[in-house]
This record gives C-alpha cells, sequence and structure tokens, in this order.
C-alpha cells in the first residue's frame, strides 16, 4: 500500500492541466498559483502498521524536489506527529516541470500571444477550448491567410482550387475544415455565413461559405426516339442544368437501380430517371416535374417504400409501379430476408401501398428490381400505357 505515491499526484496535476486550468490562469492573469495538490490523510493505524514506508514515500517526495505543506497530528499513542498533507507548488514552472509540458506550454504562450494580436476576437474561443492553440501551433500563420483571404473576399463563388492564397492549396482546406469553421464564424460577417447550414459534411464547408462545389449528377435516358437531345439518349447532368431542361415528354420513371434505368424500354412521350435510392433527394427542386405524370419504381422491401414515400412528399402526383401484390405473387420466389426495417411512419403511401408496406415490415421481406423478369415489366408498361 502507498501513502505518499508520486504518480498519483503526476495524475492529479495533469489533470488539472488537462481541463484547461492553467492555461486560463495565463490568459486571465487569475490566481492559480501558488497550488496546493492534497495528499491521502494518514490514520494512526497506517503509521503504526508501516511508518518506515511513510517515512520513506516521504523522503522521496522530498528528493524529487516536491515542496511539501506539513502539519502537526496528536495520536493517543505515537504522540504529536508532524505530516506532510499536500504538495506545494509555488509557480507554474514548477507545476509544469513535474508532468513534463514546459515545452508545450511555452509553446502555447507563444502562438497565443501571435493569435490574439492578429485577431483579438478569437480570445474568448481560445479560452474555453485553449487546447486549439496547441494542436494548430504549426499552421496557425496558413490559417490566417486564408482567414485573411475570407474577410476581404467574402462570399467568393469560386471552387477552393481557385482561391489563389500564397502557401495554400486544396488539400490545406480540405484538411482543415473544421478549425477554419471555428475561425470564420466569429471572423466572418453575419452575411458572409450561410447559416442554414449546420453541418460540414456533402459540401457544407463550401455551401457555409459560398463556395462553388461539385453538384450532384442526374443520369437519365429519353425512352422516346423522337424527343432525343441533339441525338442524344443518355445524358448525365449536373443538377442545375437539369433543373433548366424543360424535356416535351409527359411521363417521367424514376427508378431506384442504375441497370434499371439502363435497360429500361423504349416508351413513347417517356423519360425515365436514375433515382439513386435516397439520392433521389436531389430531384425536390426540379420544378418541371410538377407537371409530368410521375411513376416510381423501387425495391419491394422497406427501403424502396421509405423512397416512394420521399418522393411522393416532393411531387404529389407521384404513382408507384411494379411495388405492388400482383408483382410479389409473380416472383416471390426470387424474394431474400431484409436485413432492415424503418422505424419511422411513411406519411405519403396510398391505401395499397401501406398494405404492402406493412407486409413487407412484417415478412422481412424484399424483393429485388433486378429479379424482376425483363418480359413481365415490357408486358405491363405496354399495356399500361
Amino acid at each position: 500500500m502507498k501513502f505518499y505515491d508520486k504518480q498519483e499526484i503526476f495524475s492529479k496535476a495533469l489533470k488539472i492541466y488537462t481541463s484547461g486550468k492553467v492555461f486560463v490562469d495565463f490568459i486571465e492573469a487569475s490566481e492559480l498559483f501558488p497550488l496546493e495538490l492534497k495528499l491521502k490523510k494518514l490514520k494512526q493505524s497506517d503509521l503504526q502498521s508501516d511508518f518506515s514506508s511513510v517515512r520513506d514515500e516521504r523522503n522521496l517526495l522530498q528528493k524529487e524536489g516536491l515542496e511539501l505543506v506539513y502539519k502537526e497530528f496528536n495520536f493517543k499513542t505515537l504522540g504529536t506527529q508532524l505530516l506532510p498533507i499536500a504538495v506545494l507548488f509555488q509557480d507554474r514552472d514548477v507545476f509544469l516541470q513535474l508532468i513534463k509540458k514546459t515545452q508545450e506550454f511555452n509553446r502555447f504562450e507563444i502562438y497565443y500571444e501571435m493569435i490574439i494580436k492578429n485577431f483579438f476576437s478569437l480570445k474568448e474561443m481560445l479560452y474555453a477550448k485553449p487546447f486549439l492553440v496547441i494542436e494548430y501551433y504549426d499552421i496557425w500563420e496558413r490559417l490566417f491567410s486564408v482567414c485573411n483571404f475570407f474577410m476581404l473576399n467574402p462570399r467568393p463563388n469560386i471552387y477552393v482550387r481557385e482561391l489563389g492564397i500564397e502557401n495554400i492549396d486544396t488539400k490545406f482546406i480540405e484538411k482543415y475544415k473544421k478549425i477554419l469553421d471555428k475561425l470564420f464564424t466569429i471572423l466572418l460577417d453575419e452575411d458572409s455565413i450561410n447559416k442554414e447550414i449546420i453541418t460540414l459534411s456533402n459540401y457544407g464547408f463550401e455551401k457555409k461559405y459560398y463556395l462553388k462545389y461539385p453538384l450532384a449528377t442526374v443520369r437519365f435516358r429519353i425512352l422516346d426516339g423522337s424527343q432525343t437531345i441533339a441525338g442524344l439518349s443518355d445524358i448525365s447532368l449536373n443538377i442545375d442544368e437539369f433543373k433548366n431542361l424543360h424535356p416535351k415528354c409527359k411521363i417521367v420513371y424514376i427508378v431506384e437501380n442504375k441497370i434499371t434505368t439502363l435497360s429500361f424500354p423504349p416508351l413513347k412521350d417517356s423519360m425515365v430517371i436514375f433515382g439513386n435510392g435516397y439520392g433521389v433527394e436531389v430531384l425536390k427542386d426540379v420544378n418541371w416535374l410538377h407537371n409530368k405524370n410521375i411513376f416510381y419504381w423501387g425495391d419491394i422491401d422497406s427501403d424502396g417504400f421509405a423512397i416512394l414515400s420521399q418522393v411522393r412528399g416532393y411531387f404529389e402526383n407521384t404513382e408507384s409501379i411494379f411495388m405492388n401484390k400482383q408483382t410479389i405473387d409473380e416472383f416471390s420466389h426470387f424474394s431474400i430476408v431484409a436485413k432492415t426495417k424503418i422505424k419511422k411512419e411513411l406519411k405519403n403511401l396510398t391505401a395499397d401501398e401501406q398494405f404492402v408496406f406493412n407486409k413487407v415490415q412484417e415478412n422481412n421481406f424484399r424483393l429485388e428490381q433486378e429479379k424482376i423478369s425483363f418480359s413481365y415489366i415490357k408486358r405491363i408498361l405496354t399495356n399500361r400505357f
């Protein structure tokens, strides 16, 4: 059993350091030091059972250069004893030496002063998160370059590749978006920030700070040979171009699977769009789709019906095809056990679709588009349309 454990003292001191208190003491010029760390309070039984260990451990702490605070204790059988009750750190330097953080803290002092000199408004953030100074100590000057550019050029509306900041490349911006976001939020004017963006994923950084980014691509096929565009029938456009397309067709099929899109049969006055599962969200602002007869075809499983509900939420005129009892009866021998279920309520299903969806959920049923024969697809589409 240890009575005065140097490792325990080290752990307590390190906990204070990692809490940020030492940094706050520096920033605010407060009075954290002299600092006492309490030692274990000894009982008479401890001294009686192993007095030599108590003495040796105390001597070891003194040998290590730790300053001890003593107090007199009166014991019935041992009389008056002078025992250490705390380790005293007269100043920050002694404290840092114990936990071997002198070099790291010196680095903090240098870069904190540099940051505040350049951007005083960051003081509050660094007060709350002082370790940011250390975490990015070797790139602060480059971060300043990026901050200065955006402060002078708000809403640049160019790609990161085009920024042209000296000593800053695309990979630097990509790697340090997280800290740049923290800095921009404080340093940039409110009208230079898109407050609706709350995540950096999916080009969130670019959207939030008005940079260009690669737009989602929509792949589609013109199914009517008389309505091809410049002789092209299989086309991919970015979403902004797709919004301005305004095709002649009256009927639009949206399908979940790419191969199904590519193999969809020729149909008069029609086109087919690769919905890409939940990626169909990119279509929600395509206004000309509201004027088309839309048919959605997804896998007969929980996700398929969830995506159908999603699409109908964007375009209330959407109908489903090949997601019914007839198709299940015809191809149920190709079904497999589904791995997922949808827990949320699907608000945009018809009564018949809701019935099939419930059965799918109850039986962990999954029938993929690829399992439905091409002849069946052609027959149904030809007879129906």
